[in-house]
C-alpha cells in the first residue's frame, strides 16, 4: 500500500517585528517575492499595463486625428443661424475689470491721478497691442491692408486701423481717462 499521508495542520507564520515584516515584504528570499510578488507576476502587470495604456494613447490619437479631419482653419463650420450665437453677435468691452473684481463692468477711478487711472490705460495698451505693431500677431500683419471707400478689403484680408487717428482715444492722451472722458472701445464677436 502506498504510504498514508500525515496530516497537515495551518501554523500560523511567526510573529515578526515591524522591521523585519517589512524586509521580508520588501525581498522575500524563500518565495523569491519583490514587494509581495514574484518576478512572473511583475512583468505580467508590466505588460498589461504597456498594452492598456498603449491602446488608449492610440485611441486618443485616432479620435484627435478624427477631429483635426472636420476643421478647416480658415473658415469656421458653423455660421450664422447654425451657430450658437445665430444672427445675434456677441458685444463685448474694453477695458475689463481687475480679476479681482471681475464680476463689476464698472469702470472707478480718479481723474486727478494718474496711477489710479493707470491700470485702464494698461489694458487699453495691451488690447490695441495688434493695432500698433501688427507684426506681433501671428499673421504678422499680412492679412491687413490698406482701404479706402473705393478700395474694399478682399475676403482674405482686414483693412489696417491706425490708431493714431483716434483723436482722444489714443495712448498718447492717456484715452481721456485724466479728462473724466474715458474711451472704452465695443468689438463684436460674430
Amino acid at each position: 500500500m502506498a504510504e498514508k499521508k500525515t496530516e497537515q495542520f495551518y501554523t500560523p507564520p511567526p510573529k515578526l517585528g515591524k522591521w523585519e515584516g517589512f524586509r521580508i515584504f520588501l525581498w522575500n528570499s524563500e518565495t523569491s517575492q519583490f514587494l509581495g510578488r514574484t518576478g512572473a507576476s511583475w512583468a505580467k502587470i508590466l505588460l498589461f499595463y504597456v498594452l492598456f495604456y498603449s491602446g488608449l494613447i492610440g485611441f486618443f490619437v485616432a479620435m484627435i486625428a478624427v477631429f483635426y479631419q472636420t476643421i478647416d482653419a480658415k473658415i469656421p463650420k458653423w455660421q450664422q443661424d447654425k451657430s450658437l450665437i445665430g444672427n445675434n453677435p456677441g458685444l463685448g468691452f474694453r477695458p475689463m475689470p481687475p480679476e479681482v473684481n471681475v464680476e463689476s463692468t464698472l469702470i472707478w477711478y480718479r481723474a486727478n491721478d494718474e496711477n489710479n487711472f493707470k491700470y485702464w490705460t494698461e489694458e487699453l495698451d495691451k488690447f490695441l497691442a495688434v493695432y500698433k505693431n501688427p507684426g506681433i500677431e501671428p499673421s504678422e500683419g499680412k492679412n491687413t491692408m490698406q482701404c479706402s471707400f473705393d478700395n474694399y478689403p478682399t475676403s482674405d484680408k482686414v483693412c489696417y486701423v491706425d490708431p493714431k487717428d483716434w483723436g482722444t482715444c489714443s495712448s498718447a492722451n492717456h484715452y481721456s481717462y485724466h479728462k473724466s472722458a474715458p474711451c472704452i472701445f465695443l468689438k463684436l464677436n460674430k
